[in-house]
């Protein structure tokens, strides 16, 4: 939206840069991060939209096309550029669902430990829970190291830097993709499923044996939220 002034004659309203959708996700605190990425939202693609201007009850339309940016050849087209956000959308909505479950994850492993700590008995099944949780954990995203420091030498970025990475690549795009991008799309889609099924596993199976032997020990039970 922008604002129109009320003086009458011509009067303009310009769609001002970035102009972009909504961030798709947040990276959360403490993330450790080797290469560029962000969660940014995705360039709005070259196509033709519509401008609603209204005033009370009165309301008229007008349909305009935004062009690609031509000091970039061969220039992007429409139908480029809105694979390319699809594309963008898909890659954002991984890295969403991978924190989101990320913070489940922690969460989880946050109330074995109360609960093992308030009925001893539960320690064995919280360290069995914990251990698996953190087998996934730490391929979702680098345990270790200091931002800003050499650590990315011995500590090298997990699956989260990875589409984070990818995602970067994609949203902002001013021209076609390459085959650089493309392939490496091509390379993680199966890697995220994988992944996916993991981390379902581990909160479902996992917190559910826990559960049951914790009910079975009189202890509180893990709630996923």
């Amino acid at each position: 939206s922008a604002a129109i002034t009320a003086h009458k004659g011509m009067n303009t309203a310009t769609w001002t840069s970035p102009m972009n959708y909504p961030a798709m996700f947040a990276i959360p605190p403490g993330i450790v991060m080797w290469q560029g990425g962000g969660g940014g939202g995705p360039k709005v693609p070259p196509g033709t939209y519509t401008l609603k201007v209204s005033m009370g009850s009165w309301s008229q339309t007008q349909t305009f096309h935004l062009g690609a940016d031509p000091r970039y050849q061969p220039t992007m087209t429409d139908a480029e550029g809105l694979a390319q956000l699809k594309m963008a959308q898909e890659v954002g909505a991984w890295c969403k669902a991978l924190y989101d479950n990320l913070a489940k994850i922690r969460d989880a492993k946050k109330q074995a430990n109360d609960i093992a700590e308030k009925t001893p008995a539960m320690a064995a099944a919280a360290k069995t829970l914990l251990d698996r949780l953190v087998a996934v954990e730490r391929d979702m995203t680098q345990l270790q190291g200091v931002a800003g420091s050499q650590d990315s030498l011995n500590f090298p970025g997990r699956f989260d830097n990875q589409i984070t990475a990818l995602y970067s690549s994609i949203a902002n795009l001013e021209r076609k993709a390459g085959t650089a991008v493309t392939e490496r799309y091509a390379d993680l889609k199966p890697q995220y499923d994988q992944m996916a099924e993991r981390w379902g596993s581990a909160l479902a199976q996992g917190v559910g044996t826990f559960n049951t032997a914790a009910t079975k020990a009189g202890a509180a039970t893990i709630v996923i939220k």
